[in-house]
């Protein structure tokens, strides 16, 4: 489902960023001096009217100076102030970014202000257009207005206020309410209400239905009084509550505090949080904890969480991570519900991902299980990166402790990839097993593996070491080394060495071998055909294999291009030994495809292709293989199709010389048949009906499938074979179906019926699913062979890769685990 983004288009904005942008100069002060009253008026029309930044100021430049009043109180300062508030439409403040650290507050004012700007806060009087209402998350948005070509944009650090009226006066030390359809401008978001009121010092706050949306304007926050520091740039929200749709598949995530917190980077922290994906929590789920910490447009991290389904609390967790961004990877998934089951080796368990993360460099999983039988099981995965994208790293651990034999095994997997430079890499992976089987141990096995590759446009080299093994059973150190140099766009060199190690010790029985290996190959492009020229060569403490040196192989592009079907060949000759039997000759494969053939007789799609092979071999042998394939399909009226496929393979010459271990062939001929009728009707139903012969008098089993739908929400699938003969008949007879079971809920059988046992049902499979409230999806499972029962919860806002519908689809029905 496609994210929702909240989107907002405000004319005055336009005006406040022209503002900033030009350097806003300050009017005078005094708003009893008429000469200044004139000097502030032709300031507002020039910026009102869109003229440039250097006209403006030349123009205020021309203006006369005026004269200052007599009082008895001292002349302003010459630094700039805020002008005294005209009757007007409106007017605009804007605040420069402090750039010093700590930031000193404006001095409190006395009787007598001085024209200290304070906190540099612009306000601007917003005219006959007003800026549409910021449409909340969810809904849908207005079409945006379009923006003035040129508009500058708001200056970073600064903040601007738009209103339709102002009251008071925005002087330094001296409060001022903004009135009417109030918009907050800053660095990370904005704020939103029907009054602002300005301390005159720093602090803004906002009435009247506030809420603070984010600078990308994918959440938004609701309160009953916003504060705003105009300085440190935080809001404070009272009785703070929120919408996001970032990162979500259905739906919203809905937040709420009871006292929220913003920095200046838009990052929120509150206490007695409330966070849920539900429009109907008490008919789903909530989470409620004591601190919650909101970071935009990545995640939401509550502390000492408790899980509710409806009213009722089932459990308990010391942190959850809910992403606010989609995610790839299963271990940045939320997964805070528990998944349950039973099997008869490990008793009842329960297990529990605890997610994580800092940011997109580190993040990850603890798991915990508990097993009844077994005992407790304790797991960490975990998810570097650099941020300069040189290093990416992860590290995967489980141990468990089995009661049972009073062992504790555990599993431990590294990786790591270093990017060294444009041209250079390395890749390093660790591995540790010592884990149980549930009804025998395995032996321990661990394995390292180090690669550095240096690659470029037109060469490469890389080199890699393996070592595995197998507690102290066996053993395999291996290096190796290739290079490839793209010597013209048509011709290129690639060398490979590999030089290993492996033993074994079982017992009585003790072996080991010492192997090097090397291949060259030489590859040439032409306009008329491809030529390989290989060297292969092994050097083992125990012969094996076959020895190249050298082989030719040549593939022509153009080969009887304009016969009457297509043909392709390929030519290959060499001389070959067979270190094991230090037997060695010469060879040559002559190897041609001819077809497919296609053509269309009388509304039937006939297909028919050829694969040849002669071979020749120094010592005189010659052999030979042909394979031909026909087919015949032929559909008869609107449901009924019938497909005849024919096979047949002949070889001719000694099956196993003059080489043992190379062009082995049959000692026997075959051909077989077979005729699939198929009867359809649209994707109502499938009847399928197989039949086969060996021509060896001998009969084949009779195959059937029957696929429907007996409506648009349900699956059907039998399939089976019928072997014809006395005590034979049917055998099993799979059954698969799915269909609706109740409101939002699935249910879904894989089973076998066994006739020969009465027609006992094995091997069954059943997967209920049921979703609640429209927001999370209960999945039950039972597993027959593995005597195993299962349920877990995913959240619809956040989909996983369990169990789902998939009845008909390769494969197994039911996964053997659910993922949460």
């Amino acid at each position: 489902m496609p994210n929702r983004r909240l989107k907002h288009r405000s004319h005055a904005a336009i005006l406040c960023l022209i503002a900033f942008a030009c350097g806003y100069l300050p009017l005078a002060t005094a708003a009893s001096d008429t000469s200044n009253a004139a000097f502030q008026e032709t300031r507002a029309l020039q910026l009102l009217n869109g003229q440039t930044c250097a006209t403006r100021v030349a123009q205020a430049e021309a203006l006369p100076t005026p004269e200052p009043t007599a009082s008895a109180s001292p002349s302003p300062a010459s630094t700039p102030g805020f002008p005294a508030i005209p009757n007007g439409p409106v007017q605009l403040y804007a605040t420069p970014a402090p750039r010093s650290s700590p930031v000193t507050p404006p001095p409190i004012p006395t009787p007598t202000p001085t024209s200290t700007s304070a906190a540099g806060t612009v306000f601007l009087v917003r005219g006959a257009a007003s800026p549409p209402v910021i449409t909340p998350a969810g809904e849908p948005t207005a079409s945006p207005t379009p923006i003035p070509t040129g508009a500058p944009t708001l200056q970073p650090g600064h903040i601007a206020v738009v209103s339709d009226s102002i009251t008071g006066n925005t002087n330094s030390g001296i409060p001022g309410d903004a009135i009417g359809n109030v918009h907050v401008f800053y660095t990370s978001g904005e704020l939103v209400g029907d009054r602002a009121h300005y301390d005159g010092i720093r602090t803004i706050t906002v009435t009247g239905h506030p809420y603070l949306i984010d600078r990308q304007h994918d959440s938004i926050f609701y309160a009953d009084v916003i504060s705003f520091d105009t300085l440190d740039q935080t809001a404070h929200l009272e009785n703070g509550r929120g919408v996001s749709d970032e990162g979500i598949d259905q739906g919203l995530v809905h937040f709420s505090t009871a006292d929220l917190h913003t920095d200046p980077d838009g990052i929120g922290h509150g206490s007695q949080a409330y966070v849920t994906t539900c429009e109907n929590p008490r008919g789903g789920y909530h989470v409620t904890g004591k601190t919650l910490a909101y970071y935009p447009g990545d995640r939401i991290i509550i502390y000492d969480a408790v899980l509710w389904l409806g009213a009722v609390a089932v459990f308990f967790l010391p942190r959850v991570v809910i992403p606010l961004r989609h995610v790839d990877s299963e271990a940045a998934k939320p997964g805070f519900f528990p998944e349950l089951g039973y099997d008869q080796y490990e008793g009842a368990w329960i297990k529990t991902k605890l997610g994580f993360g800092k940011d997109k460099y580190y993040y990850g999983y603890y798991q915990v299980n508990y097993f009844t039988r077994v005992g407790l099981g304790l797991g960490y995965v975990g998810f570097y990166a650099a941020r300069s994208g040189r290093r990416y790293a992860n590290l995967n651990f489980y141990g468990i402790h089995d009661k049972r034999t009073l062992t504790t095994t555990y599993n431990v997997a590294a990786s790591e990839q270093e990017n060294i430079s444009q041209t250079l890499r390395a890749n390093f992976q660790a591995n540790y097993q010592s884990n149980y089987g549930p009804l025998t141990n395995v032996p321990t096995n661990s394995s390292f593996a180090g690669q550095i590759v240096h690659a470029t446009a037109h060469a490469s080299q890389n080199y890699s070491y393996n070592h595995s093994a197998v507690g102290s059973q066996s053993s395999t150190d291996a290096f190796a080394f290739t290079a490839m140099n793209q010597i013209t766009p048509s011709f290129s060199q690639s060398e490979n060495f590999s030089l290993s190690r492996s033993q074994s010790d079982y017992g009585n029985f003790f072996s080991s071998n010492s192997t090097a290996h090397v291949t060259t190959l030489t590859h040439l492009v032409t306009r008329g055909a491809d030529y390989q020229l290989i060297v292969d060569k092994t050097f083992a403490q125990q012969p094996y294999g076959i020895d190249k040196l050298p082989e030719l192989q040549v593939h022509p592009y153009d080969f009887f291009q304009h016969f009457v079907f297509p043909m392709q060949a390929s030519f290959t000759v060499g001389d070959y030994s067979q270190p094991s039997t230090s037997f060695s000759t010469s060879r040559a494969d002559l190897a041609f495809v001819l077809g497919p053939a296609l053509y269309q007789v009388f509304g039937s799609s006939f297909s028919a292709s050829v694969n040849v092979n002669q071979f020749a071999y120094g010592t005189g042998d010659l052999k030979a293989a042909i394979q031909q394939t026909m087919s015949l399909s032929t559909p008869l009226g609107r449901h009924f199709v019938n497909a005849i496929t024919y096979n047949e393979a002949n070889y001719n010459g000694p099956a196993f010389l003059p080489f043992q271990f190379l062009d082995q062939q049959p000692t026997t001929n075959s051909k077989n048949a077979q005729d699939l009728l198929r009867f359809f009707n649209k994707d109502i139903y499938t009847l399928t009906l197989g039949f086969a012969t060996n021509f060896n008098a001998l009969a084949q089993p009779v195959t059937y499938q029957l696929a429907a739908r007996p409506s648009r929400r349900s699956v059907l699938i039998i399939g089976g074979s019928f072997t014809p003969g006395s005590g034979q008949g049917f055998q099993q007879t799979n059954v698969q179906f799915a269909t609706p079971f109740g409101y939002d809920t699935v249910l879904q059988f894989v089973g076998d019926i066994n006739w020969t046992e009465k027609g006992r049902i094995e091997n069954k499979n059943i997967y209920l699913s049921k979703i609640v409230g429209k927001c999370y999806v209960i999945q039950l499972q039972y597993n027959q062979a593995a005597r195993q029962l299962s349920m877990t919860i995913n959240l619809l806002a956040f989909p996983t890769q369990g169990a789902g519908f998939s009845v008909g689809q390769t494969g197994s029905l039911i996964p053997t685990s659910l993922n949460f």
